[in-house]
């Protein structure tokens, strides 16, 4: 099984092509946004919400993040932006993302002394770098150079039958045939994590995820909540799920079967080949931005039906404004046959009756190679919107 993709000059492969312009911090999605509207296509500012009062391990990992959004294969090269005060340095970002050999620019209104200037330069870093990538050609590439991340959310009754099974062989294939798989949402193992544990290549593997649930726990008591009325969500309630084991139950399907690697960081690298974790959050924006830091190429995600699957966009995302990972939509449900024409790929034929786990997640896999190549997704046919990215945070803001 062969894909259509771009050579980066770090080794890894894109499935798309890509000039991103990265803030390096919230103060600069302004000028990111002017330089995209005099670019055009091609040409995306990767908007977020990172401030200046986030400290320690939360600047780290937003750091670690806006690199690995850099250095993801579907970006060609990147201009990244600053004020001059921001708490990432803008100067010290590109240098992250330069590691991968792509072609970087900076630009800081510090720098360049004014606003006006950031700009200008920016229109012209940005058409000429989206002229030189438009000189690039796909060229075929084995199935073990994908890397697919995998998401779920809208779930109901439907989506341990469905959509996430599916997705499940899909993974086993990718992983089979020598490539990267990663998935994440850690509070959607309470409940299950014994279960994934057991995959673990080695029992030291297998501790990481009891001690990434039991670090999720410790946060939800320490804040003195309970999750319940968060997890399941109120969607999940009305779509027939009644407790957290169940709707995790249903969400490891989606990681199939093969052995657990390891258990890496929100927005960490992906260091290998084969199935991973990334303990992050459930929350569908924070984690699709990690996992598209982690250097996944696409990304499906499985809903089940209900409320969820009637909206036109991503369920509480803004997946519409990070082009660098695209996503293959799945739905389960028989009762939103009307909602069809928004999905890549419809799964509700095995709740039918009509078709096969196997037999579905063929379809879905020769989708997965098609959007890899080329192919638009449905989303990235709706029109878009801009939307802020949001940082995981864990520690205070002050």
């Amino acid at each position: 099984m062969e894909f259509l993709g771009y050579r980066r000059p770090d080794g890894t492969v894109g499935v798309r092509n890509l000039v991103a312009l990265i803030p390096a911090g919230r103060c600069a999605n302004e000028m990111a946004c002017r330089i995209a509207d005099e670019t055009g296509t091609g040409v995306h500012p990767l908007l977020h919400n990172q401030p200046c009062v986030h400290v320690g391990p939360d600047n780290d990992a937003a750091r670690r993040v806006l690199a690995g959004m850099g250095q993801n294969p579907n970006v060609a090269a990147a201009i990244v932006l600053g004020v001059g005060c921001d708490s990432i340095s803008a100067v010290e970002l590109a240098a992250d993302i330069a590691a991968s050999c792509k072609p970087v620019e900076v630009l800081t209104i510090e720098r360049e002394g004014d606003y006006d200037t950031v700009v200008t330069k920016g229109i012209r870093f940005a058409k000429q770098m989206k002229g030189d990538a438009a000189l690039l050609q796909r060229e075929p590439f084995d199935l073990s150079e994908l890397k697919l991340a995998v998401k779920c959310g809208g779930s109901d009754t439907t989506s341990a039958l469905g959509c996430n099974p599916v997705a499940g062989w899909a993974v086993d294939q990718v992983v089979d045939a020598g490539g990267t798989a990663v998935f994440s949402e850690t509070a959607e193992l309470i409940g299950a994590e014994h279960i994934v544990a057991r995959r673990g290549i080695t029992p030291e593997v297998g501790q990481k995820i009891l001690d990434a649930v039991a670090r999720m726990d410790k946060r939800i008591f320490d804040a003195g909540v309970d999750i319940l009325g968060s997890e399941p969500t109120p969607g999940n309630i009305k779509g027939g799920l009644t407790s957290i084991e169940e709707k995790s139950l249903g969400a490891i399907a989606k990681s199939g079967s093969r052995p657990l690697m390891d258990v890496i960081a929100w927005g960490e690298k992906l260091p290998g080949k084969g199935l991973y974790f990334m303990d992050g959050s459930a929350n569908t924006p924070q984690m699709a931005l990690g996992l598209a830091a982690s250097g996944a190429q696409l990304m499906t995600f499985g809903y089940g039906g209900g409320l969820p699957s009637r909206f036109r966009g991503m369920p509480a995302s803004s997946l519409g404004n990070l082009p660098i990972l695209p996503v293959i939509k799945i739905v389960s449900s028989p009762h939103v046959k009307s909602e069809l024409d928004y999905f890549d790929v419809y799964a509700g034929t095995i709740i039918e009756g009509l078709e096969s786990v196997a037999q579905v997640g063929q379809r879905l896999l020769n989708e997965i190679i098609a959007v890899a190549s080329g192919k638009p997704s449905k989303v990235e046919l709706a029109p878009r919107y801009r939307e802020v990215l949001e940082m995981w945070r864990v520690g205070p803001v002050f």
